[in-house]
């Protein structure tokens, strides 16, 4: 019966709704598949190990920057309306400007490799195996981004399936079947090779229906929008990153390991408010485009709420899961899990108000407000964890992260009223302040009730007793969100 009423619901869905909904699965089956294999890595490899595969994978995010200049993000939604007569040109050109550019800071680095080796502290086998699966992820970035915009998903769905499988899959395997000494370098090189395997034909289809690398016109509009934004776009991956690489270098590649697991538990949210905003850009962008402003408000308020009792019940959960993810070595990490939580509620907000000021092409507000945020960052960080270890840097993390927050319902709260006629706010900042405040109430009482185990699951069970009585209204509030 609940499952032909769901099914009758779903078939009722505008084709924008399936394709949304659809998108954040596939955000969570890409990244969630990886997630539930840690277990299995954080037993197979020791905290060093661990350690060396999470600064990987920090310094990978920084790489990508340089290489790609995140064109498959902020550009790359305008082209589609832009263009929207030579998408499959815009695309190939911009894969082909990304392939340059790839090309250049490989021999950049080759060039240089003794200095930087001695900072980066990863071999360079890795190095040249990361630059291959930058390219080749740029390349899915770029069909998922359009296949977003023509909601079209049955694809998708069927290429990350696969790779989300194979990919820990072949590394796990790989892994046991190697001498323990070599398991960090098993682990990233084995999984990349899915990724480039299979990306790589999507590289090439690109290609084949585009056919075109180089386009004048489209290289020089999108390094004149996005280069602004290179800034911008490194000072969030400095405040996403920079304490792992921070913690390391100041404490040690253990903390760094121990750290990354809490890391990585925040993050798995961050799997979700990722695809909701990858999924309704697109649909922000139409209702600005039509003038449909009113409808913003509505759709955002009901994302804002869904986000943060998503992050409450992570947070209420989190010594559970800890526990299962790793050995008691790590356990922690469960004290940084709160203020990371609550750090990804305003790191959505912030990409849901940037949408704004992407769509008018304003992004000098964009640039200032992450520079500050990261750079305050790096100070509170080296303060605080060399004085208070590396549990401060979740907390150093959220003070950014307000910052960021606030400063982005500013500036696209002074771009609306520039841009648009009628003096509109497409956002209700009293019902989101409210929301942030209790979200961080709550993550407080966690922290308090994480070594009383009777008290924390009365609670839990006082949220469980809400939700089913509120369930009909609960399952209408999901409904309204889907259309």
């Amino acid at each position: 019966m609940m499952l032909e009423k769901t099914k009758k619901i779903y078939n009722k869905m505008s084709i924008a709704s399936k394709a949304a909904l659809w998108f954040t699965i596939c955000g969570f089956v890409q990244k969630g598949i990886s997630f539930i294999t840690v277990p299995i890595f954080t037993r197979l490899l020791t905290t060093e190990q661990y350690g060396v595969v999470s600064i990987f994978y920090s310094w990978e995010s920084i790489f990508i920057i340089f290489c790609t200049l995140n064109l498959f993000s902020g550009v790359f939604n305008n082209g589609m309306i832009k263009y929207e007569n030579d998408r499959d040109g815009f695309l190939s050109s911009m894969q082909g400007l990304v392939s340059t550019l790839t090309l250049c800071m490989l021999l950049l680095y080759l060039l240089f490799f003794k200095k930087l080796s001695l900072w980066i502290e990863i071999r360079r086998v890795l190095i040249i195996v990361m630059f291959m699966e930058i390219l080749a992820n740029s390349a899915f970035s770029f069909w998922s981004a359009k296949q977003r915009f023509e909601f079209k998903y049955r694809n998708m769905v069927i290429l990350t399936l696969v790779v989300s499988v194979l990919s820990p899959l072949v590394a796990a395997v790989s892994v046991i079947n190697t001498p323990n000494k070599f398991g960090a370098d098993v682990r990233i090189i084995s999984s990349a090779c899915i990724v480039i395997v299979f990306y790589g034909i999507i590289y090439i289809i690109n290609y084949i229906k585009g056919k075109n690398f180089f386009s004048k016109k489209y290289w020089i509009y999108a390094l004149k929008f996005n280069i602004p934004l290179v800034p911008h776009y490194l000072s969030t991956l400095i405040l996403s990153q920079s304490d792992r690489i921070m913690i390391s270098k100041m404490i040690g590649m253990a903390e760094a390991g121990i750290y990354g697991l809490s890391h990585n538990l925040a993050m798995i949210l961050n799997i979700l408010t990722t695809s909701i905003n990858n999924a309704f850009a697109p649909w922000i962008y139409q209702r600005l485009k039509e003038e449909k402003y009113r409808d913003i408000s509505s759709v955002c308020n009901k994302l804002f709420l869904f986000v943060a009792v998503a992050l409450a019940f992570m947070m209420a959960f989190s010594p559970e899961v800890i526990s299962i993810l790793a050995p008691s070595e790590y356990y922690d990490a469960v004290y940084v899990i709160p203020p990371l939580a609550i750090s990804l509620y305003f790191m959505f907000m912030y990409q849901i108000f940037a949408n704004v000021e992407f769509y008018f092409e304003k992004n000098k507000f964009i640039m200032l407000a992450s520079i500050f945020s990261a750079g305050f960052n790096v100070f509170l960080n080296y303060i605080f964890i060399k004085e208070l270890g590396y549990i401060a840097a979740g907390y150093t993390t959220l003070v950014c992260y307000v910052i960021l927050g606030i400063s982005h319902y500013i500036f696209s709260d002074k771009v609306a009223k520039k841009c648009i006629k009628d003096n509109i706010h497409l956002f209700d900042i009293k019902i989101v302040i409210g929301i942030s405040c209790i979200l961080m109430i709550f993550g407080l009482i966690m922290l308090l009730l994480y070594k009383n185990l009777l008290l924390r699951y009365g609670l839990i069970l006082i949220m469980c007793m809400i939700f089913f009585i509120k369930r009909k209204d609960i399952y209408k509030f999901i409904v309204s969100i889907r259309r």
